[in-house]
């Protein structure tokens, strides 16, 4: 009795492999490589993890190394993402804005943050877009150089002079 269970369960476990494996087989092929680590966490403690050690594109560059891509998948936030790396991949999101990829959050962070969920992508970004121009600007840079020296003096004071160099 116990051996005819334990047959049933491998047979139905094997019908639900083979189910989902030609279900998904179609777009496999279409996917960029990568993975998604576990479930809900996905690779976002290993992101986090070079972020805290001050090296976060040591994740970026990890990834580019193993795949050999400039485009992997991953998952961040609890949320399946698509990393595209590069001049090329830069020059394929701006060029396409809104037609092919959609700027969007994970919804943990649209938990977070519920303000970020009320405007619209195209206003946003068309916001963003008006605003990075002037803050390069030479006398934009100006005004920033004045608070950059004291935030870097301030770090000095705190953080090198209590260890003697």
């Amino acid at each position: 009795m116990e051996i005819l269970y334990a047959s049933l369960l491998g047979f139905f476990l094997l019908v639900i492999y083979f189910f989902y494996n030609h279900k998904s087989g179609g777009n496999a092929n279409l996917r960029p490589p990568g993975k998604t680590g576990f479930p809900v966490i996905g690779e976002t403690l290993e992101f986090l993890s070079a972020g805290w050690k001050g090296h976060p594109e040591k994740f970026i560059f990890d990834r580019i190394a193993k795949y050999s891509s400039y485009v992997f998948r991953t998952s961040l936030l609890g949320s399946p993402a698509v990393v595209f790396c590069g001049a090329a991949g830069n020059k394929f999101l701006f060029s396409n804005e809104n037609k092919l990829v959609q700027a969007w959050s994970p919804s943990s962070i649209d938990r977070i943050f519920q303000h970020s969920t009320k405007k619209s992508t195209s206003k946003e970004a068309l916001r963003l877009k008006q605003m990075f121009p002037n803050l390069l600007k030479p006398l934009a840079l100006q005004g920033y150089l004045g608070l950059m020296d004291t935030v870097a003096h301030r770090h000095f004071v705190t953080d090198w002079e209590k260890k003697g160099h």
